[in-house]
């Protein structure tokens, strides 16, 4: 009798594990994707909605990546500020570079990790920037500025 309760009790910890793996802003860079398909239809949704595109390029391997992502999903403001973005994780990873669409955006990559580029819905490249420029500097509360972060989405937001 105890065997199937345990067995129950196993199984459902698999699947809180999986729940938890697939939860938003743990794990934002699908490598399986196309970056350029990604981007393409990024495109036609951005011109439909009147928006920009915010490429945000990195891979689930990367802490920084990471904390940007949950930075933006926890933080109210830079969610407003986001939707008003067609928003893309571009994955940069050893199972997947994505070399079409890294070539496309001026090799990004070459700046570190995680890079922002905002994009015209024609797909131009309008700014590039890394992430760096965000950091707090602060030991004591690392991490990227959520006031340097909005501040950087508000200024890019207006669409063409």
């Amino acid at each position: 009798m105890h065997r199937p309760a345990a067995l129950l009790g196993v199984l459902m910890l698999f699947a809180a594990i999986a729940v938890a793996a697939n939860a938003p802003g743990t794990a934002p860079y699908d490598p399986s994707l196309d970056g350029w398909k990604q981007l393409q239809a990024a495109g036609k949704t951005a011109a439909v909605e009147n928006k920009r595109v915010l490429v945000i390029v990195g891979g689930n391997w990367c802490k920084w990546c990471r904390a940007l992502d949950g930075l933006m999903s926890e933080d109210s403001g830079l969610r407003a500020e986001l939707g008003k973005y067609q928003v893309v994780h571009l994955n940069y990873s050893k199972e997947n570079k994505n070399p079409e669409a890294m070539a496309h955006l001026g090799n990004p990559e070459q700046l570190g990790f995680p890079s922002l580029l905002v994009l015209s819905p024609k797909l131009h490249v309008l700014h590039t920037q890394s992430s760096e420029v965000f950091e707090t500097g602060d030991p004591a509360k690392p991490g990227h500025d959520p006031a340097e972060l909005l501040a950087f989405l508000r200024r890019w937001s207006r669409a063409t």
